[in-house]
């Protein structure tokens, strides 16, 4: 580039550096209340009343393989844990799934109930509030009288 098409660029680049100077001199930042100089969202607090959310196939499937891939194969971090899972959920016989599917469908009915007696009891948050999202830990099943034989 020759210097005269580079004089050209350096005296645009000064113009706006003189533009941006006048127009910073009038800024008010605004607070949003994020803390942290007004930058980010501002955290949202999980209530710990609200039902646990319930959990898919996969991770009940997960719940049941994991000790035995990290008792194999004690070397392995999160990572390689949940890599191996995903291969062997892609592989899982369709009978197997259909079982996991039928714990998590079970799961599921039992977040809407608890869901629906949390809205009721008037400790949800007010429309539009974001519900929390905490993992379930798998109960022992025996609680429920409804069940269906689970080795089908």
């Amino acid at each position: 580039m020759s210097e005269k098409e580079k004089k050209r660029f350096q005296d645009m680049a000064e113009r706006d550096k003189k533009r941006y100077e006048t127009e910073m001199q009038d800024y008010v930042p605004v607070d949003d209340g994020g803390g942290k100089g007004g930058r980010g969202k501002q955290r949202r607090h999980k209530d710990p009343n609200a039902p646990k959310r319930s959990l898919s196939a996969f991770f009940w499937f997960c719940n049941d393989e994991r000790p035995k891939i990290k008792g194999a194969n004690p070397e392995f971090g999160i990572g390689e844990i949940a890599k191996v899972l995903g291969r062997l959920w892609g592989e899982v016989d369709p009978a197997l799934k259909n079982k996991y599917k039928a714990m998590a469908d079970r799961d599921k009915a039992r977040y809407e109930r608890e869901m629906a007696a949390y809205k009721k009891s008037g400790k949800a948050p007010a429309k539009g509030g974001r519900m929390p999202v905490q993992q379930q830990q798998p109960d022992d099943d025996d609680d429920d009288d409804d069940d269906e034989d689970e080795d089908e």
